[in-house]
Parts: structure tokens; C-alpha cells; sequence
């Protein structure tokens, strides 16, 4: 796999600022940075905006097709799209912008560990979250009706759905988008957690609290790890194994799923390792220019 690169600039290997071949173009954005990206609150909008979006083109891709065959055209046209056409549009490199740079393998081992240890720890969470904060019966039932798995079309249909193109639009919008466009000038972690928390707040307000775990995790494996490839490849996993859980143990509405104490430090045990394993692997990133010019 292609090697990642770093927010802070590439250094050569004495530790001194590699010069730029380019020229005074490159110069003059690297001093106006700040001044050229797009302004936070565009991108807000623009989320809002796909994210409503998102919820007509499903209601309308259900009704003419079935709601098992309506996520997939809903997130790409809803979604993807979109957040291609807006970066296009305002970036000087889309692939910059959005963090399409590639992964490192034993990073994306971490990865994979740590998001699927943090949606496992997360149940007992939710589960004590809903006996607070019920959540009402019409959305347990979509959820459940949702992630069903009864054969292997509906495999099928989740998988490409709920797993995948979810995935992939979600974190083109919200990590992609939103987080990058508030990182740059508000700092890493303000940006994570502004992100996070309207990201869980869209999602699933009853259940705000265990999202935001999650999607902290996948706004700082998107920051640390400098490729939005490791948001998609964490936020598939949690999906899935959500999908699988609910399956494995019959999750039906207002059925809460408990675990046993030494599964939970166990699975904790393999949190705390996946992510120190991922902050170790992604300290010394390989050379890679990283350009974010974006005109007005």
C-alpha cells in the first residue's frame, strides 16, 4: 500500500523544510492559508444541506425501487457526489483537501483493531444510555429493520448499503469536508470534536454519547494517520460488526445488549494497544508534500 502523509509538512531527512520545486504560487498560499480555505460555516452548510438530502433521495429511491436497493444511489448521489463537485469547485487539490492519500498496512491493522474493540466496549454504554433516554419504538424498529440479515441478497443489500457506501459518503461529508475544513483553522482536536458531535447528534440523538466515542476515534485516526482512507476503513468495521451483533444476538427493539465484565477489559485491553500501536506506527510518516491551497 501507498504510504501515508503528515499534517505538519514534510520534512527532509536532516529535519529541514524540503523546498518547493514550484515556485511563488506554492509560497504565496502556504503564507495565506487560513485567509483561502473554505469558511467553516460553508461547510457546515453544505453537510446540512447533503444530509437532508440524503434523507429524500432515500425516500424517494424506496419508493421507486424499494427501500434494499435505496442507500446505495442515495449516498453516491447524495453524498459522494456532492463532496467531489464542492472541492472541485473551491480546492486547488481535491485530493489534498479531502486527506485521498493512501495507507500504510500496520497503521491500517491498528485501525481495524481499534475500531472494532470501541463499537464492542460501546454496547453496555448504549445499553445504559437507553435506559435513560429511550429511544422511541418507530426508530428501534427502522434501526432493526435496518441491519436485519435473514439471507444472503439482504447480505448483500447491508453490506453495499450500510456497511460500504455509508461509510464512504459519511466520511467524505463529515470528516473529509467539515473536519478538514475547521481543523485548519481552529486546531486538531476543536475540530474533532465540533465534528463529532454533530455527527452524532445527526445520526442518532437518543444514542448521542456512544457515537461520539466512535466518531472522535474516526476524526482522530483521519487527523493522526493524514488519509480519510482510515475513517472509511474504521467507520465499514463499526457498521459491520453493529450489524453483525445485532444479528449474532437478536436484537429486536427495546432489547439491550449487556457483556460480560472480562470481555469488556479484554476488548479494552485491545483498544488501548490498537491505538498506541497506531499513534507508534504513524510518528514518523514517509516524505510526502502536503498541499492545501484553496481559491476563493
Amino acid at each position: 500500500m501507498v504510504s501515508g502523509g503528515s499534517l505538519e509538512g514534510m520534512d527532509d531527512p536532516k529535519g529541514e523544510s524540503a523546498p518547493d520545486a514550484g515556485s511563488e504560487n506554492d509560497i504565496r498560499a502556504g503564507v495565506s492559508t487560513i485567509e483561502t480555505l473554505p469558511r467553516p460555516l460553508f461547510a457546515l452548510a453544505v453537510v446540512l444541506v447533503c444530509f437532508v438530502l440524503l434523507q429524500l433521495l432515500t425516500l424517494l429511491f424506496s419508493f421507486l425501487i424499494g427501500f434494499s436497493y435505496a442507500l446505495v444511489p442515495a449516498f453516491v448521489l447524495g453524498g459522494i457526489i456532492p463532496v467531489f463537485l464542492v472541492t472541485r469547485w473551491m480546492a486547488d487539490s481535491t485530493r489534498s483537501f479531502l486527506r485521498l492519500f493512501g495507507v500504510r498496512t500496520l497503521p491500517l491493522i491498528f485501525c481495524l483493531g481499534a475500531s472494532f474493540s470501541l463499537v464492542v466496549l460501546q454496547y453496555n454504554v448504549a445499553a445504559l444510555v437507553e435506559k435513560l433516554f429511550p429511544m422511541p419504538p418507530w426508530m428501534q424498529d427502522f434501526l432493526v429493520q435496518l441491519t436485519r440479515v435473514r439471507n444472503f441478497s439482504e447480505f448483500l443489500k447491508v453490506a453495499s448499503g450500510v456497511v460500504v457506501a455509508a461509510a464512504v459518503a459519511e466520511e467524505l461529508l463529515f470528516r473529509g469536508l467539515l473536519q478538514s475544513s475547521l481543523e485548519r483553522k481552529y486546531g486538531r482536536w476543536r475540530a474533532i470534536l465540533l465534528t463529532s458531535s454533530l455527527f452524532a447528534m445527526l445520526h442518532d440523538p437518543w444514542r448521542f454519547l456512544p457515537i461520539l466515542f466512535i466518531a472522535v476515534l474516526f476524526g482522530y485516526l483521519v487527523s493522526r494517520g493524514n488519509s480519510i482512507y482510515y475513517g472509511m476503513v474504521a467507520h465499514a468495521v463499526t457498521n459491520a460488526t453493529s450489524v453483525a451483533g445485532g444479528n449474532l444476538f437478536g436484537v429486536k427493539a427495546g432489547k439491550a445488549i449487556y457483556l460480560p465484565a472480562w470481555f469488556l477489559v479484554l476488548t479494552a485491553a485491545v483498544f488501548i494497544v490498537s491505538v498506541a500501536g497506531f499513534v507508534q506506527s504513524t510518528k514518523s510518516p514517509p516524505h510526502r508534500k502536503f498541499s492545501y491551497s484553496v481559491g476563493e
